[in-house]
């Protein structure tokens, strides 16, 4: 595939964005795909050897949500930004490359951005305003705030977030606060000194970016109620859940609710939601088993055209 690293600049944001596209294909009607990365590690490092093996898609874009990567909400990385800050600067860069059509996936928070963008292009729909974003299918890795059937994991999840990003905010030069975190996301991984330590090297790229991440992520939680968990679940399309077998069982309890609720909706459109549990994998699962994610990416979202 053709790579192209671009930026693109959105109001005070810069958003940096890699394009893949394949040599040669249709270009009036491309098949086209975006990847939304997890907190504190950027696109390309994410997603590459996933891309490697994707079969169905002639351009892909992976862009550097805001605070990590080559993405900026200020150059100084000193403001904080929300989840809506995140969502539109995407909306900003697909429609700047008028990319009215695709399919989605996210990881861990750019699941919940994913689910969020899906939901504001839902919206414009049923507020009968022609919407210029429409997203095919989705799949969702492990998205943060889903880990249970309810919100009270999500709550759980915002009050360890708001002293984790203050302590990474006032020291980010400590380890024991990126410990913690992987603590936090991947309580059941194997112990290895040398994997933590890749993982928080990563993650201390951009120390103030992630903590900003991890706030708004807070933030969201905080202002989030069952009324909009429903509007969340009930606007997504078909797709695919995937969770790591050593990951909480409340990701997979929230993967069957969506599935649960999809299945009974009253809806004319049938929407069909896969659930695949990887064996012996945990929130890393992106990063240990990228040829697996692929071929179920490839498998439930590239055979739906």
């Amino acid at each position: 595939m053709i790579k192209q690293r671009q930026v693109f600049h959105f109001g005070e944001a810069q958003v940096a964005y890699t394009l893949f596209s394949a040599d040669e294909y249709d270009r009036s009607a491309p098949r086209r795909i975006v990847l939304l990365h997890g907190a504190g590690v950027a696109g390309e490092l994410t997603w590459t050897f996933i891309i490697n093996y994707l079969k169905h898609w002639d351009e892909i874009l992976v862009p550097d949500l805001l605070g990590m990567g080559e993405s900026f909400f200020d150059c100084s990385d000193q403001l904080p930004f929300s989840i809506a800050d995140i969502c539109h600067s995407l909306f900003g860069l697909l429609r700047h490359h008028q990319w009215q059509a695709f399919d989605l996936v996210g990881y861990s928070l750019g699941g919940l951005v994913a689910l969020e963008l899906n939901s504001e292009a839902k919206r414009e729909l049923n507020q009968q305003s022609e919407p210029d974003v429409d997203i095919n299918s989705l799949c969702l890795i492990e998205p943060a705030l889903f880990s249970d059937e309810s919100l009270q994991a999500a709550l759980s999840f915002r009050q360890v977030f708001v002293p984790l990003a203050a302590n990474i905010k006032a020291e980010p030069a400590n380890d024991q606060h990126f410990i913690d975190f992987l603590d936090l996301v991947s309580p059941n991984r194997k112990s290895s000194v040398q994997m933590d330590k890749l993982a928080i090297q990563r993650l201390q790229l951009r120390p103030l970016g992630f903590a900003h991440a991890l706030a708004a992520v807070s933030d969201y939680a905080d202002h989030l109620n069952e009324g909009r968990l429903q509007q969340l679940i009930a606007s997504i399309p078909n797709g695919l859940g995937i969770v790591g077998s050593l990951s909480s069982p409340g990701l997979l309890l929230a993967q069957q609710k969506i599935q649960h609720q999809l299945q009974s909706s009253s809806s004319s459109q049938s929407r069909h939601w896969h659930i695949e549990s990887l064996a012996n994998a945990d929130h890393s699962l992106v990063y240990v088993r990228p040829k697996l994610v692929a071929k179920l990416i490839n498998e439930y979202l590239g055979d739906s055209a």
